[in-house]
């Protein structure tokens, strides 16, 4: 009896091992995804206007472009909000399937995840108080403390180009510029886009200060090493939403005066 009771318990345990194996494995869907029929997606919820949080609901051009790109996969949109740094080793480990929040495609992060063709191409923008003294030559930062979010280009940026500078690292922008306008740091590094949003609702405290192109900083989706199926998906879709002008529409709403390069530009029809 204690002997056929064993056996049982091993062989339920066995069962629960496969279980587990299987649950959660991206190879247990043909999308190369967590769950069937679902797209875990890591990104940030306060760095307007590419990926943000606006009444309950995640929005902006990375989310849009994600949102569209699995919609033609068949695939829901599951957003999880956490801090930039946190974004790429949750893909890394298996947490989310993806990570979309203008994550530019660096050396140093393809060793860790898989990047998808590059879907966006920006700029920098160093936001300062009015009155701060710096200007657009990297010298005025010398002996400045220069806020950015830790993990982001702009902190391998800011250590190779602004030796001068103080860097104080920040989880997210909200509280960089918070440490700014506190008068805690003397400027803030970020996207040029949300540096201009900041700037627009500061009435007059802050100004954009620099504006840095980064064209060796292009941007893409960030997916599991090895994922190919996934990979692969993302890679297609956004072949097909840049040539039938998808892409485009996305990108006008929320970068109207922004030059677009020729690589994104529809295909002639």
């Amino acid at each position: 009896m204690n002997v056929l009771r064993r056996r049982n318990l091993l062989l339920l345990a066995s069962a629960a091992v496969v279980v587990l194996t299987g649950c959660g494995s991206a190879e247990s869907t043909a999308a190369g995804t967590l769950r069937e029929g679902t797209i875990r997606v890591g990104t940030t919820s306060d760095t307007k206007p590419y990926a943000y949080a606006e009444d309950g609901k995640y929005t902006g051009f990375d989310v849009e472009v994600l949102e569209e790109a699995a919609s033609r996969m068949d695939l829901t949109p599951e957003f999880v909000a956490q801090d930039f740094s946190a974004i790429l080793p949750a893909v890394a480990n298996g947490q989310v399937d993806v990570g979309v929040a203008s994550i530019s495609a660096t050396a140093e992060r393809k060793k860790s995840v898989d990047f998808t063709d590059v879907y966006f191409i920006g700029y920098l923008g160093i936001v300062t108080a009015a009155d701060s003294g710096i200007t657009d030559a990297a010298e005025s930062l010398s002996g400045k403390r220069l806020g950015l979010v830790q993990g982001t280009i702009q902190d391998a940026y800011a250590q190779e180009n602004f030796p001068g500078a103080e860097i104080v690292r920040f989880p997210d922008n909200n509280s960089a510029i918070s440490a700014l306008t506190a008068g805690t740091v003397d400027a803030h590094f970020l996207d040029l886009p949300p540096a201009n949003d900041y700037v627009a609702s500061s009435d007059g405290a802050l100004h954009v200060a620099m504006e840095i192109p980064v064209p060796d900083f292009p941007v893409g989706m960030a997916v599991k090493k090895g994922n190919s199926a996934l990979l692969d998906g993302l890679n297609q879709q956004i072949t097909d939403m840049i040539a039938d002008g998808s892409w485009l529409e996305i990108e006008k709403r929320y970068f109207p005066d922004q030059p677009v390069p020729e690589q994104f530009q529809p295909a002639a029809s």
